[in-house]
C-alpha cells in the first residue's frame, strides 16, 4: 500500500486543482511526444499523468520550460536500495528516502542543454546523488536491463 500515491488519485480524480492538472497534462504530453518507444510504451495517458503528478508529490520532479510557458524537459526518480529494478515503478512501491540508491527512471528532453541543465538542477535538488549508486534501465539486447552508474555519469553529462 503507498497512501501518498492513493492521496494523489484522489486529487487526480477530484480535478479541484485545474492549474496543477492542467500543467502535469503539459507534462504528459511533452512524455508522449519525447518517448522512444521503450519506456512509456502501452501506458495509458491516465497512468502517465499518474506518474508526472506523483513525482510531483513526493518531490522527486525537475522539469524545464521555455518562457512561453512550453516543456523542455522532465526528470523523475525514485530513492531506493541498490537492489531496486522496474519493478518498483511497476508495482508504484514508495520511495525509500533512507536508500543507498537513486533509480533514475524518466527522463525527457528535447536538447542537450536542458539534459545538461537537468542534470545539474537534479545535483542541487539531490546532492545525495554524489554518495550513492545510480541505477536505470536501458534497453540491450531487445530487453530492458538494470545499469549502474557511479557519480562520474554526471561529469560526463556537464562535460558534453
Amino acid at each position: 500500500m503507498n497512501p501518498l500515491l492513493q492521496s494523489v488519485q484522489i486529487a487526480l480524480k477530484n480535478a479541484e486543482q485545474k492549474e496543477a492538472i492542467d500543467f502535469i497534462n503539459k507534462v504528459v504530453e511533452f512524455c508522449i511526444e519525447h518517448e522512444n518507444g521503450k519506456v512509456l510504451s502501452g501506458w495509458p495517458e491516465d497512468r502517465i499523468q499518474l506518474l508526472v503528478a506523483y513525482h510531483m508529490a513526493k518531490n522527486t520532479f525537475i522539469f524545464e520550460q521555455d518562457e512561453e510557458g512550453n516543456i523542455q524537459g522532465v526528470f523523475m526518480w525514485y530513492n531506493c536500495n541498490e537492489d531496486a529494478d522496474w519493478n518498483l515503478v511497476k508495482d508504484w512501491k514508495s520511495d525509500n528516502s533512507e536508500g543507498n540508491a537513486i533509480f533514475m527512471a524518466f527522463l525527457f528532453a528535447d536538447s542537450t542543454e536542458t539534459f545538461k541543465k537537468m542534470t545539474n538542477d537534479f545535483i542541487i535538488k539531490c546532492p545525495e546523488v554524489m554518495q550513492k549508486q545510480l541505477l536505470g534501465i536501458r534497453y540491450r539486447n531487445q530487453k530492458p536491463t538494470k545499469v549502474e552508474y557511479t557519480p562520474k555519469l554526471f561529469n560526463r553529462i556537464l562535460s558534453i
